[in-house]
């Protein structure tokens, strides 16, 4: 798998599970939606540099 792809698709599965962790923090605020925290998810899965979208592209790169 190309490094691109399996980077990203490590976000996207990271953003998945971080958005459901994030809900109920933000709950209260009423300033974020649904669009609003799925972004803010992704954008915490992408600059995440050594977390678990790392391990899951890492994975995924060698797997042939």
């Amino acid at each position: 798998m190309d490094s691109v792809v399996a980077e990203r698709a490590g976000q996207m599965i990271e953003a998945m599970l971080l958005a459901p962790m994030l809900r109920p923090m933000v709950a209260g605020m009423s300033v974020l939606g649904d669009y609003e925290l799925d972004l803010l998810a992704n954008e915490m899965a992408r600059h995440d540099r050594t977390g678990f979208a790392h391990l899951i592209a890492r994975r995924l790169e060698g797997a042939q």
